[in-house]
């Protein structure tokens, strides 16, 4: 009897292999990135309903795409020569080049290009499971979004942002998450709906590791409170936290802080985004002119009129009206040696005439 089943069993199996259902390569003019392409292009053009039905086809192929692509990497790792390399990329590549499996190799290579290697744990396996859960597509997500918002559909949009931003692990460019995170705030607090706009402000927060660096804060806080005048270029001199995505909403949440009296809180966001804009300007200056360095805030600013579009960019980004409200902000902690001092050089130093006043009439 065993003699009759294992041969059955055997034939069952092949049967079952054989008729397995290969998921059909995409074709390049469908992937779904061109599509979610045309989809922009359509929504930039206000052609907002071919817009949704294309954004809603872009994450329709992207689903075609997942299941083709782990199908071809489901083909290529399973043989035991492949098992037998482990979990290694390099050693895996090696292997799969040797057996000549150059799509699994195109796909390999292009999220590691993308990503890296640390993303996925350094395992292959890491990465089969993530490309199968990556069916998603938060990019036509948002976009759709983006869509309903304009239509004044603002809680159906809120809910198409929420979907892109807990699928952010699956952007094609992982920076776009700030995107939709300061696209839902701004939408929150459109609505005047204070607690929830304080909460999104707070999730792109978390993704600044500054922000919740509890020494970092520590030492910001202790140069402050020494209210010494010769601090103000010290404190300048001593940090540097280049993280721009973050400003803006280190200058709102400062502003909510401030408004619902956690003075501290408020004081710390203010900080740390003055510090963090100041890092990124110097960086781009440097990028300009390799002899400068900072020796004081006061050659700093200067040094800032000299680049319009740098100029620009600190109105744009709240730099002058964050550095006025971060000298109150030391004021009414009671340093005030230190809030003068600061806003003596600002007074002195600012491009604009109008900063240059705001910081005289700041003064005690």
């Amino acid at each position: 009897m065993k003699k009759i089943i294992l041969p059955l069993f055997l034939i069952f199996v092949s049967f079952s292999l054989f008729c397995q259902i290969v998921p059909k390569k995409p074709e390049t003019a469908e992937l779904s990135w061109r599509i979610l392409q045309d989809a922009q292009f359509a929504f930039d053009k206000g052609n907002f309903s071919n817009a949704m039905n294309l954004a809603n086809k872009a994450k329709a192929n992207r689903v075609a795409e997942s299941d083709y692509e782990v199908y071809i990497l489901d083909v290529a790792l399973s043989p035991l020569a492949v098992r037998r390399a482990g979990e290694d990329f390099g050693a895996v590549l090696k292997v799969l080049e040797e057996r000549d499996q150059s799509e699994a190799i195109s796909i390999i290579k292009r999220y590691l290009e993308l990503y890296g290697e640390k993303f996925f744990s350094y395992q292959v396996s890491e990465m089969k499971d993530w490309v199968e859960a990556k069916r998603v597509y938060p990019e036509a997500d948002f976009l759709i979004g983006k869509i309903y918002r304009l239509e004044g559909e603002y809680k159906t949009a809120i809910d198409f942002y929420e979907k892109a931003r807990s699928e952010s692990e699956y952007l094609d460019i992982p920076d776009q998450q700030y995107e939709i995170l300061y696209e839902m705030a701004d939408l929150i607090c459109l609505q005047n709906n204070s607690e929830e706009y304080k909460k999104a402000l707070l999730l792109i927060l978390d993704k600044d590791p500054n922000y919740k660096d509890k020494v970092l804060r520590r030492a910001m806080l202790k140069i402050i409170d020494a209210n010494k005048p010769s601090n103000v270029d010290r404190f300048f001199d001593l940090f540097r936290v280049s993280s721009p995505k973050t400003l803006k909403a280190l200058y709102n949440i400062s502003v909510i802080f401030e408004e619902e009296g956690e003075k501290e809180n408020s004081l710390f966001a203010s900080a740390l985004g003055t510090v963090e804009a100041l890092s990124h300007i110097l960086d781009s200056i440097s990028g300009r002119d390799a002899s400068f360095e900072f020796t004081s805030l006061s050659s700093f600013l200067k040094k800032i009129s000299e680049y319009e579009d740098i100029y620009v960019w600190c109105e744009q980004n709240h730099f002058w009206d964050n550095l006025i409200a971060f000298s109150k902000k030391v004021s009414n902690r009671g340093n005030i040696l230190y809030a003068n001092a600061m806003l003596e050089v600002i007074a002195q130093s600012a491009p604009d005439e109008y900063t240059r006043a705001a910081a005289k009439a700041s003064m005690q």
